[in-house]
């Protein structure tokens, strides 16, 4: 990246934004160290999501908007936790409650609990273990916030997933590799806990993931796939375990092309304008014509 549009995007990240915290202060906190390298990569996705939510700081109606939301993690200690999930969106709209995770050329291969002796990207079996986690020795029901119930219809959802994982994975990862199994769990964790630890009540509860389409490669026609599977079970149990909050609970997949030309939760894209630039520039125009990858 050019030396002058790099400073242009810093000069933006400290814009006012209408909260008390600058939106590169955002960034910094977050867990994958997006400002150190990848959000100048021509293939950025953290880079993408700033360019294309940005403006919603200063929409009528947005509340709370920010950037890399913490959640919470899973406990392995007294106020210790196994990592911490974060959004790469988060914001509040009417009684919507909206956790956005957007990709860009991201792929997963569907690592989940069965791949712990691969490598370290498998799901943590903090998540899923019924003893303790490594050096940790909390049951999973302490692990889970002192809330067996909670934990054992986790613990459940994790083994359904591995087995639909078995079974599909030669047939259908090619096409939904822009769906990563893992990392949502881990989002369904935070997102439990944080309307359960904030006392969130009589609100609609949103999990979106937002993601740009790849032509001729990627699939999202969900109906029958590991998606729709994900998308169901996930809606059962967390339905279930927020139904004394009477708080409804949707996980949503969205394509960032359709959401710049028909909207996305009520909000208007097509004349949104980019935020903090001295041009007029809007939103729709410039993702279309900055962000055109063809692979993931």
């Amino acid at each position: 990246m050019k030396k002058e549009l790099r400073l242009q995007y810093f000069e933006r990240l400290i814009a006012k934004n209408g909260s008390d915290r600058y939106f590169i202060e955002q960034f910094l906190q977050g867990s994958g160290n997006e400002l150190e390298k990848k959000f100048w990569s021509n293939r950025s996705s953290s880079r993408l999501c700033f360019d294309l939510y940005s403006w919603l700081c200063k929409e009528k109606g947005i509340k709370n908007f920010q950037f890399e939301k913490h959640l919470p993690g899973i406990l392995v200690g007294e106020n210790k936790t196994a990592g911490t999930p974060n959004m790469d969106v988060f914001f509040e709209k009417c009684d919507n409650v909206v956790f956005i995770e957007s990709k860009y050329t991201e792929k997963s291969g569907w690592k989940y609990k069965d791949d712990k002796h691969r490598d370290g990207f498998y799901l943590s079996e903090a998540y899923w273990g019924e003893k303790g986690y490594k050096s940790c020795r909390m049951s999973i029901g302490e692990r889970f916030y002192d809330n067996p119930q909670i934990a054992e219809s986790f613990r459940g959802f994790c083994e359904d997933i591995q087995k639909e994982i078995n079974q599909r994975k030669e047939k259908e990862q090619k096409h939904f590799s822009w769906f990563d199994p893992k990392q949502e769990t881990c989002h369904l964790f935070g997102i439990i806990f944080y309307v359960i630890n904030n006392k969130i009540k009589n609100k609609n509860i949103f999990l979106c993931n937002n993601v740009y389409e790849i032509k001729n490669s990627d699939c999202f026609k969900i109906e029958g796939s590991i998606v729709e599977v994900f998308k169901k079970k996930a809606e059962k149990m967390l339905n279930k375990i927020f139904e004394k909050n009477n708080c409804k609970f949707t996980f949503e997949v969205n394509t960032i092309q359709e959401m710049l030309k028909n909207g996305f939760k009520g909000i208007d894209f097509t004349k949104a304008k980019m935020f903090a630039m001295d041009d007029e520039l809007l939103v729709k125009n410039y993702i279309e014509t900055n962000y055109q990858e063809s692979k993931r």
